[in-house]
């Protein structure tokens, strides 16, 4: 049942920041986001702090004006987003992403639309966990793990309902920088390290390198219709995938893996090298693609609001 007082139905206005555009939706306490709320925002994240500040402002007024309109009471804000974060204060420490923003505190933003309403930021991996297994197939597993294959390397884990933290608010298994062949993880198994493996097997196959703009989308679809370099292209990240989590899938014993992030559409491919290398894991019972791909930080970061501020 969604929560009610006399100002009429509540509701969290949940942010997926990412480094290009701003996925939104207003969410109700049972977890359902409104179809009519749902808005994407482009974001200059190698723009000026006025640009940046500018498109989450946007957002957020949006978001608000519709929440009136709707006759729902907006009860706080939750922002989803990468780190390296202060999530305590509400402050970019990133310069890959959002460089112009990095520490200057991003609460006063909404504060200046949504006035004294409650801000709060948590990791996006964090966001991802939460929302994959608040209603989901993969809500009832004790020890679960989550992968975000996108523009990096996002890892989540779950133990017993938690989601396991670090003292800063951040993940407590940290994986992308990790050393791994020649550089770290997220030169293998990442957009930039999925274009890489590509480029690599065409000059091996003795064919041209594509004209640009090309990213990962387009070796996705060229592998859905058969082409044996995008395929070859998509199966050696699963190998590299498995190689990167079995150390830390044996050290948690982890029961689930979940894969998720815009890459994952591309897990039919992707999951069988995994499922092969990972198969002695006798304790791993469900290796799958998450069932949320594009929903689950909005939902996440709106479960962690409702369980801070219960109206």
């Amino acid at each position: 049942m969604t929560k009610e007082n006399k100002s009429g139905p509540v509701c969290i206005l949940a942010v997926d920041a990412g480094g290009t555009a701003l996925k939104t939706a207003l969410v109700l306490a049972d977890g359902s986001p409104l179809p009519a709320s749902r808005l994407k925002v482009p974001v200059p994240s190698d723009g000026s702090a006025a640009q940046i500040q500018a498109a989450y402002q946007d957002m957020a007024r949006q978001q608000a004006g519709l929440a009136a309109r709707l006759g729902l009471k907006l009860s706080g804000i939750g922002v989803a987003i990468c780190g390296p974060f202060d999530f305590t204060l509400g402050l970019s420490r990133m310069t890959h992403k959002y460089p112009a923003i990095q520490g200057i505190p991003m609460r006063p933003w909404f504060e200046a639309i949504a006035s004294p309403l409650p801000v709060h930021f948590i990791h996006d991996s964090t966001a991802f966990m939460l929302g994959e297994t608040w209603h989901g197939p993969h809500a009832g597993f004790a020890r679960i793990c989550g992968v975000m294959l996108g523009t990096g390397f996002g890892f989540g884990a779950m133990l017993d309902g938690q989601v396991l933290l670090n003292d800063r608010q951040g993940p407590g298994i940290i994986v992308y920088n990790r050393a791994y062949r020649d550089g770290i993880v997220e030169d293998y198994v990442s957009r930039r390290g999925i274009l890489a493996t590509y480029r690599r097997l065409l000059e091996q196959a003795g064919r041209p390198h594509p004209d640009e703009p090309f990213d990962v989308k387009q070796i996705g679809d060229l592998a859905d219709a058969g082409d044996a370099v995008a395929t070859e292209t998509f199966r050696e990240t699963g190998r590299h995938l498995a190689a990167i989590l079995k150390p830390i899938l044996l050290e948690y014993r982890f029961n689930a893996l979940v894969v998720g992030g815009q890459i994952a559409r591309s897990c039919a491919i992707i999951l069988p090298p995994v499922k092969k290398d990972l198969a002695g894991l006798d304790f791993l019972t469900c290796i799958e693609q998450a069932s949320l791909i594009d929903d689950a930080p909005i939902l996440g970061v709106a479960r962690a609001c409702w369980q801070l501020w219960q109206p």
